[in-house]
């Protein structure tokens, strides 16, 4: 059996995935139509110690690991696995080492950033352990709350939220 179209679609997730943690979308405005200037120009924000970590690591392994787990033909490369794991540890770890991006304001705001980084860490040390006793159900799992936790924060931290008066 052939697993093209779902690692396609997982393809497309984490090249999604992958756009969300970069920062922010960049354009120019242009139009599909031959011979037009843009209408504006959207300024591509600067690129923060957080957006690099996330883009050239945690990213990275992330989707290696997605890959490796989930769509990996045969049995599972548990050395593969492990490997990338010690990886994604050590970008968590960095992410927890760094300040709140400038978003995270309020006390209110650090506290949730503070929560979804103690549980993404927990949820990596579950992974970390359901890798060493190669239980692939767990490791399934645990990588899906990963997931689910990087992008409920990015849910949280990306929409901008007006006062309303």
């Amino acid at each position: 059996m052939r697993r093209i179209p779902l690692l396609l679609s997982c393809g497309l997730v984490g090249l999604a995935l992958s756009g969300g943690c970069s920062g922010g979308a960049s354009g120019t405005g242009t139009s599909n139509t031959a011979n037009t200037t843009p209408t504006s120009t959207v300024q591509p924000k600067e690129a923060t110690e957080l957006d690099k970590l996330m883009r050239t690591r945690m990213n990275t392994h992330y989707s290696k690991l997605i890959y490796l787990v989930f769509h990996a033909e045969g049995d599972p490369d548990f050395q593969a696995i492990t490997d990338e794991s010690v990886h994604m540890t050590a970008a968590i770890q960095s992410v927890l080492d760094l300040p709140p991006p400038t978003i995270v304001e309020s006390d209110q705001a650090k506290q949730v950033y503070v929560d979804y980084n103690v549980t993404l860490n927990k949820a990596n040390e579950r992974f970390v352990a359901a890798t060493a006793s190669k239980n692939i159900g767990t490791m399934q799992s645990t990588l899906t709350k990963i997931g689910d936790t990087c992008s409920a924060c990015h849910h949280f931290f990306r929409i901008e939220i007006k006062e309303v008066k």
